[in-house]
């Protein structure tokens, strides 16, 4: 990516990508192949990480919406946490609050279990849904 980067790593079972400078059309397709899960992650989930992300454009957000898709329907959350200024407000304008799941902070994104509700989420046709054990946080499916 000419200006930024991708480094991946598992957190407690999890990919966790963490991307960092300026993420735009020129970035996408390199991107779009980062936002995959580690083949030794033990769950489907994604955790990314926004923290150093200076700028984004919307095909960044496309790029989003496409892992988040593809996250779903293996059964599996798209997590997304630290964004700066300008990358949340972006999100915001877009509505990706209602979309994805976003976190305050890196240990809630990388938790065992998203605590988000993921009946506000509705998965694509065909896709598998996440399993939660009764009593953990969100509820059973």
């Amino acid at each position: 990516m000419p200006h930024g980067t991708i480094a991946t790593s598992d957190v407690g079972g999890l990919t966790l990508v963490t991307l960092s400078g300026e993420l735009d059309v020129a970035a996408a397709s390199t991107l779009r192949r980062g936002l995959s899960s580690s083949p030794t992650a033990r769950l489907p989930d994604l955790a990314v990480d926004l923290s150093r992300v200076e700028f984004m454009d919307c095909a960044t957000v496309g790029v989003l919406i496409a892992a988040h898709k593809q996250v779903r329907a293996t059964g599996g959350c798209l997590r997304i946490f630290g964004p700066q200024r300008e990358p949340a407000r972006l999100m915001s304008l877009c509505s990706l609050d209602r979309v994805l799941c976003l976190h305050e902070c890196a240990s809630a994104a990388t938790a065992a279990v998203c605590s988000h509700d993921h009946a506000a989420f509705p998965a694509a046709p065909g896709s598998v849904q996440p399993v939660r054990a009764p009593g953990a946080v969100g509820g059973a499916p």
